[in-house]
């Protein structure tokens, strides 16, 4: 008895110091979790809920919706062509009008070679001689000029090898000019006065056309 009574008083004071204890850090311990709020998880949404220790399900205030993206347009799986022009169409009863002409083509005309020139040989006569400007002619058409430069009279004669007259000219008076064309044929031609004494004299020469 005596060992029970000495411990009450050290029992008694022990309990005092304990409640005491519990007062004084009471206040602190709910400041503490008034500041350190309990964190869960939300289960639905992924999200973090306050207050809550466990949470099923959690309010639409603490999460937003995510909308869904509209899908982009897709590809044409072909390209997109064009519209055709279409055709003006006549209505029924009206008269078509005719086609326009086709323009004419200018037909260019053939070149037209040009003329051949025309050889030309010059006589000179004087007394008892004659001069040829030229002794060679081609074939065909060939121009005399007879030129009497004497005080006589003289003519011009034309004649092929064989004796025929190509060409002549009637006596001309001195100091004149004489102009003929003839057509001539190869071969070797003598070109003489008649006149009496005249081609015995001299008043000849030979012409060749080839």
């Amino acid at each position: 008895m005596g060992t029970v009574a000495r411990r009450i008083p050290v029992l008694l004071v022990l309990g005092a110091l304990t409640l005491a204890w519990i007062a004084a850090t009471a206040p602190a311990g709910r400041a503490a979790r008034s500041r350190h709020p309990k964190v869960a998880v939300c289960r639905s949404h992924g999200r973090v809920v306050k207050g809550r220790r466990r949470a099923t399900k959690c309010r639409p205030a603490h999460h937003t919706t995510a909308r869904p993206k509209a899908p982009a347009p897709a590809a044409p799986a072909h390209p997109v062509l064009a519209p055709a022009p279409q055709t003006p169409t006549t209505p029924a009863g009206a008269s078509t009008p005719p086609p326009a002409p086709a323009p004419e083509k200018s037909e260019t005309p053939p070149l037209t070679p040009p003329p051949t020139s025309i050889p030309h040989v010059e006589v000179t006569a004087v007394e008892y001689s004659f001069t040829l400007s030229r002794s060679t002619v081609p074939a065909g058409k060939v121009v005399f000029e007879f030129v009497n430069n004497g005080q006589d009279e003289h003519n011009l004669n034309i004649a092929s090898g064989a004796g025929e007259l190509a060409g002549s000219f009637g006596n001309a008076l001195a100091s004149t000019v004489h102009e003929q064309t003839v057509e001539m044929r190869a071969g070797t031609y003598t070109l003489f006065c008649s006149l009496p004494e005249h081609e015995k004299r001299g008043m000849k020469a030979t012409l060749t056309v080839e």
